[in-house]
């Protein structure tokens, strides 16, 4: 047997009305039409999707597998359309990548290098976004991949129906501050001005789980991008928690001195959606996990 598209669109109706009568509404036909219709799809099931009383109905145990899987064909279909009308143009498909605010401007180049050279005609599209924003551009096809910092607990939250992911390296994030005679101009010992991300950002919630109720500070800027508090932290004004490969140049040159005992390490993974099935975006993927 073969699930129609229409037998799809009519369950996911009745699931969302719980009523026949409503349901054929919303499917512009009469109640005894749909009902037939119902009828039909068990019909060729062989089985009882629908459990009837009087005045309401719920769907049987069968019934909400195969709600279930509408759904997710439903979810699918209108992904990929999105991702085809938001990135279709003239029969040619750029790449957007939705990269973490921190990780653009010096690792994103250098991870991105390989791929560049080896594909000479590839266009790439770079959107500056947190996590939550890159999980919105995956699902409505804004952007095709997303680097951005992770955790377990996040990507076991991730439909794992629907994206993919892959870690790519582990970073360091380091307390930094500003140095004068080879000394910090501030230390974690004593009340220090905090230069913070925003609450949107990952790296907050990291953060301020190394350093809240354990040491004394005053929150004096938040800011989603890393590259501001580096500038903010080289002109004196405070404490920032820096990814290691955005300040080595800065550490070489002794213009800032890491406060020890504070550090942490974060992974960073690369997600894609499992839903667009193009040979390209497929790939890429591959070489980039390779």
């Amino acid at each position: 047997m073969t699930l129609e598209i229409r037998w799809i669109e009519d369950l996911l109706a009745l699931e969302h009305e719980k009523s026949i009568s409503k349901a054929a509404e919303i499917r512009h036909i009469t109640q005894s039409a749909f009902t037939r219709r119902v009828q039909n799809i068990e019909e060729a099931l062989g089985f009882q999707i629908l459990k009837r009383y009087s005045k309401s109905i719920d769907f049987t145990d069968a019934g909400q597998v195969l709600i279930a899987s509408c759904k997710n064909i439903q979810n699918q279909l209108d992904m990929t359309i999105k991702y085809l009308e938001k990135n279709i143009k003239n029969n040619e498909l750029s790449i957007k990548f939705a990269v973490s605010h921190s990780l653009v401007s010096q690792f994103f180049p250098q991870y991105i290098h390989e791929l560049s050279t080896h594909y000479e005609d590839l266009k790439l599209e770079i959107i500056a976004s947190n996590l939550q924003h890159g999980m919105r551009l995956l699902k409505d096809g804004s952007c095709d991949f997303l680097i951005c910092y992770c955790d377990q607990q996040t990507l076991q939250q991730l439909d794992h129906a629907y994206f993919a992911f892959h870690k790519i390296t582990r970073m360091e994030i380091l307390p930094v501050t500003t140095a004068f005679d080879k000394y910090p101009q501030y230390t974690l010992e004593q009340f220090f001005p905090l230069l913070a991300y925003s609450k949107q950002a990952y790296l907050r919630k990291c953060v301020d789980a190394i350093i809240e109720e354990k040491l004394n500070y005053r929150t004096l800027y938040e800011t989603d991008n890393a590259g501001d508090l580096k500038a903010l932290v080289l002109q004196g004004l405070g404490v920032a928690w820096l990814p290691r490969l955005l300040v080595e140049d800065e550490l070489s040159e002794k213009k800032l001195k890491i406060l020890d005992g504070y550090n942490f390490f974060q992974d960073v993974y690369l997600i894609r959606s499992k839903v667009i099935l193009s040979e390209r975006i497929n790939n890429i993927w591959n070489f980039l996990i390779h």
